[in-house]
């Protein structure tokens, strides 16, 4: 049974629809979670009262990042959380709502809770990257240095209210980021489709995804300032989106996470660099799934679906293991660390230690 709760808005005007969601759901003084980056580039210190927006968010939240962030907001008084900026934003947002939401101040303890909340937090998610779609999703991401380890905060009270889409927000993302992005919303489509727990809708979702993402990602390379563009690709990580917040990610996703906190990989080419090892070993379990895809691209074959992918980080990113000092030495000890519970067994297929043991060795350089 399919289910995503969160209402999604597509317009040219957030401040507007911003506005007119924050009367709906009755937030009268906000706390506004964004990014410096995002902070100056959008001029949000212009839309919102200055006292009102946290913007000193570090790139992926690790637990003291989040921890200082609860402590932060244990002094300030709000009714609505918005969001506005990319995966890191929006992950701290939900740990934020979290916390509010149950009146626990402990990280721990709150990754913990799964009865419902005290006080469901009204939100308004506002993506500025075409890849993440944790504007749709009730999970975010955490990672814990110490152990080097990915973490989830993830409770249904943490769906957002609302999803407000506007490609004026990605004009900004230089030409790197919109591909790893980008990337990162064919992981999510890819994974939703060949994974144990997908359904018609996020099947559907999945592939709708993917034809738009291969359909305009290469005329984004050639007019990364087109605003029609923007809007396509963040309406296809949506989708996306909406995809796997059924299905959860898989196999790509579990390999990524030490890639990620051991050598600093952007989440979207660590997720994105196992894909079409992946796609080959998946593929005779999803054959109608991949058909459709390709009858809908009017492509020949899976051979010409295979060069797509592997067009979209060309010349543009780092697409190797090798090029991210990444050590041969290292791929036993990444073997080992690959194996994330419940993504790696999302995944349609078994997977032993030798068959990601392969995939390392094929994507190393």
């Amino acid at each position: 049974m399919y289910y995503n709760p969160v209402k999604v808005i597509e317009t040219n005007n957030w401040q507007e629809k911003c506005k007119k969601f924050q009367d709906k759901l009755k937030i009268d003084n906000p706390l506004v979670i964004t990014s410096n980056g995002s902070l100056k580039r959008q001029k949000l210190s212009t839309v919102f009262n200055s006292n009102s927006i946290l913007s000193d968010i570090r790139s992926n939240p690790t637990f003291e990042s989040c921890q200082t962030v609860i402590d932060y907001c244990q002094t300030l008084k709000f009714d609505g959380v918005i969001a506005i900026g990319g995966g890191s934003v929006m992950d701290t947002a939900k740990v934020i709502m979290a916390s509010r939401g149950t009146g626990i101040v402990d990280l721990v303890r709150l990754l913990k809770i799964t009865t419902s909340y005290d006080n469901r937090v009204p939100s308004i998610f506002i993506p500025t990257t075409h890849g993440t779609g944790s504007e749709i999703t009730m999970w975010g991401t955490i990672w814990d240095i110490s152990q080097k380890k990915k973490f989830s905060i993830s409770h249904p009270d943490l769906y957002p209210n609302v999803a407000i889409l506007d490609g004026n927000l990605t004009l900004s993302l230089p030409l790197d980021i919109s591909i790893s992005t980008i990337l990162d919303a064919v992981s999510h489509s890819f994974e939703a489709i060949w994974n144990k727990n997908a359904n018609s809708t996020s099947t559907a979702y999945a592939i709708e995804a993917i034809c738009l993402i291969l359909t305009h990602v290469e005329k984004l390379k050639q007019s990364p300032h087109s605003i029609d563009l923007r809007n396509v690709l963040l309406k296809a990580s949506n989708i996306a989106g909406l995809a796997f917040s059924n299905t959860k990610t898989a196999a790509a996703h579990s390999i990524s996470y030490p890639l990620t906190i051991r050598y600093g990989i952007p989440h979207g080419i660590a997720c994105s660099l196992p894909l079409l090892s992946l796609l080959r070993i998946n593929k005779d379990a999803i054959d109608k799934e991949l058909n459709l895809i390709i009858k809908k691209l009017k492509m020949s074959g899976i051979s010409e679906l295979e060069d797509r992918i592997k067009q979209i980080p060309g010349g543009i990113l780092k697409f190797n293991l090798k090029s991210w000092g990444v050590a041969q030495t290292d791929l036993n000890d990444l073997v080992e660390q690959s194996f994330t519970k419940d993504r790696m067994d999302n995944n349609i297929k078994l997977l032993s230690k030798n068959d990601i043991r392969i995939i390392l060795k094929k994507i190393y350089n």
